[in-house]
């Protein structure tokens, strides 16, 4: 074997590619190989890896080749046929099941048609295979996985990736480089992108199986992959009936002056520690622990702890909340007429229901990423996606971004070592009035074993883990606090493992209600309505004028000479393509639509796919009532909802 490069090749490649993707380009000019490019004995390039291995038995191009033709035969496809979402998505769960209804009445093909809108290739090897499938599969986007840049440093120069380049730019098709870390993120996000209403029927192709593409395909490919994340295929980017309720909570919320408004981090310390505390089935034996501290710190409840303490005589200081659910202002009712909560402060999002914040002495909202509301409201303010998913997320970034140096954690267990013991005992799932209805129920899915925060195994599961991810990514993000972890729940890196009856706390310097008022001192007060009728009364009517294009799009689906899948495809294209226009504009309008119009087409074009050539004209008539029907009912929705921000 001998040593080859071709300079030229490379460096029209990477120039090529810096009109794409210039960071990746930048990676390669800088990679410092310590595998080799080499001409074997048979006079074919292949990769000398060290130790009398290479990266192919012979010949790259022979091999790849081979593999290819093998592939082509029988490929792996991505199948992601329409199905329920969650069951608050009403409006979406109706639109999918009046199309499977009516598609129902037409055969199947006996294949799903050819075209897949993303080709996802594990591993770049010397890249003669990607050439390959390009030329010979249809599909719209590109994604080639490798974490090793200098592997693809290697193909640029074995292969004309110029060419390949121009020749995906001429035909409409885009590609990704993934790599670095978090490959399995990037490719969903890709994957998530303006055409996600064609992930059905897309392509995989494993080229050679490492560890870290091994872990990305099996989560990628799994029945389960869209329970994974928050980023999962098979998930709603949102429903539009809870993104019209965050619209009109904010609205309501932000009409009634005298509120604080975090609008970034507070840089300044405050001068106690702060206890954070969730409604996990640990914080039952830590009661005590947390009693015996209560006057040498400020105590952050998240949302069911707030029950917890009450019912054992301990009031916090500030009660965090996140989520919009109408039950929750009945909560808040209920437990002020019966404790009390005039001495608290309200930590929350601005669209939680607007029965809770008169509860509390005062308030202050923040905003959270990839809202609706957010998008209309937020105006220069900081957004934050590390107070979620869970209240108990929300209660440990008040306490970080509030600028508490010390911080303990209790009942904070994103997980449970008896999932019949899912959260304390005298939280509402345990002490709700209908104890029939509680008694067998499991909020979460107990489906993942992780480590202890005191040893052994806790049951976990992917709301909880990405609640504990979060909890991490806080800590980092903040980066000048102390943690503790005191819950009997999983390990979180960042947060030592504390047993509570040795938490240890000085006398405090000042009473815990001072030093929340100096955080309050250095927020927002807004004293004015900031509602914004007018501009909200303005979106709102955009928003319909959005929808009837929409409809017009959908009402001009016809075949003309195309299959249905490419005329669908089609549809698809320009539907997604109103919607990356409103991106730059009216980004509220894009989020309060995105995820019932990416799933609807989603489905359309799953049918179009699957439907027998022969009955075209008839299915598309079907698919063009159905889905026109299916944002025709957005409107009442709308006009019900938000018709006029409420006062």
């Amino acid at each position: 074997m001998r040593p080859y490069q071709n300079a030229d090749r490379f460096k029209a490649a990477v120039k090529q590619l810096a009109r794409l993707d210039a960071a990746t380009a930048q990676a390669l000019e800088a990679v410092r190989p310590s595998t080799r490019l080499v001409i074997g004995d048979g006079g074919g390039l292949n990769v000398d890896l060290g130790g009398g291995q290479t990266l192919y038995p012979d010949s790259a191009e022979a091999a790849a080749m081979r593999q290819v033709e093998d592939y082509v035969a029988a490929p792996f496809r991505i199948f992601l046929p329409p199905g329920d979402v969650l069951e608050d998505c009403i409006a979406l769960n109706a639109l999918t099941r009046s199309l499977r209804a009516g598609m129902a009445e037409f055969p199947r093909a006996p294949a799903q048609a050819p075209f897949g809108g993303f080709l996802v290739v594990f591993g770049v090897g010397l890249g003669y295979h990607i050439k390959a499938l390009v030329e010979r599969l249809p599909f719209k986007t590109l994604i080639v996985v490798e974490p090793h840049d200098e592997l693809i440093a290697h193909s640029f120069h074995a292969m004309d990736w110029q060419g390949l380049f121009r020749t995906l730019a001429r035909t409409g098709r885009q590609i990704h480089f993934v790599r670095g870390a978090g490959l399995y993120e990037q490719v969903i996000r890709i994957m998530r992108g303006a055409d996600y209403p064609l992930v059905d029927g897309s392509y995989s192709y494993f080229h050679y199986a490492t560890p870290e593409l091994t872990a990305v395909g099996q989560r990628l490919l799994a029945p389960g992959a869209a329970g994974e994340s928050s980023l999962g295929l098979g998930m709603a980017a949102g429903w539009v009936e809870d993104q019209l309720l965050m619209l009109r909570n904010n609205a309501a919320n932000f009409a009634r002056p005298g509120f604080h408004l975090q609008t970034a981090r507070l840089r300044s310390a405050r001068s106690i520690p702060a206890i954070v505390v969730g409604a996990g089935p640990s914080l039952d034996a830590a009661i005590e622990a947390i009693r015996a501290v209560q006057d040498r710190a400020v105590i952050i409840t998240s949302s069911s702890a707030l029950k917890v303490l009450l019912s054992n005589g301990i009031r916090p200081h500030i009660h965090c909340e996140l989520e919009n659910g109408a039950g929750l202002g009945v909560v808040a009712e209920e437990l002020d007429a019966r404790f009390g909560l005039s001495d608290m402060v309200l930590y929350a999002s601005p669209t939680v229901d607007p029965r809770i914040s008169p509860r509390f002495r005062q308030t202050v909202y923040f905003h959270r990423s990839d809202l609706s509301s957010t998008h209309f409201y937020a105006n220069g303010a900081e957004i934050t996606g590390l107070a979620e998913p869970t209240s108990g997320n929300t209660a440990v970034y008040c306490a970080l971004s509030l600028g508490f140096r010390e911080v303990y954690l209790f009942g904070l267990d994103f997980g449970a070592r008896d999932p019949d013991y899912h959260h304390s005992r005298h939280s509402v799932y345990f002490t709700y009035q209908d104890e029939s209805e509680l008694a067998t129920y499991t909020p979460y899915d107990f489906d993942k074993i992780l480590p202890g925060n005191f040893g052994g195994q806790v049951r976990s599961g992917w709301v909880l883990d990405w609640g504990r991810e979060s909890v991490v990514n806080a800590i980092r993000a903040v980066g000048q606090a102390r943690v503790w972890n005191c819950s009997d729940g999983v390990l979180i890196a960042g947060a030592a493992p504390l047993d509570p009856d040795s938490v240890e706390i000085a006398a405090a310097a000042e009473p815990p209600h001072v030093v929340v008022d100096q955080a309050l001192s250095e927020l927002t007060l807004c004293r004015d309505d900031m509602s914004e009728p007018e501009r909200f009364a303005a979106m709102v009517a955009e928003l319909h004028g959005f929808l009837d294009g929409v409809v017009a799009e959908i009402e001009g689906l016809r075949l003309e000479g195309n299959s249905p899948q490419a005329a669908m495809v089609g549809l698809c294209e320009r539907i997604m393509g109103r919607l990356q226009s409103l991106e730059s504009g009216q980004r509220a309008i894009h989020a309060t639509v995105l995820g019932h119009l990416e799933k609807a087409l989603a489905a359309a074009y799953h049918y179009a796919s699957t439907v027998e050539p022969s009955h075209a004209d008839e299915a598309f008539a079907v698919l063009r009532r159905v889905l026109g029907d299916g944002v025709q009912a957005l409107h009442p929705m709308i006009q019900a909802s938000l018709g006029a921000p409420p006062s």
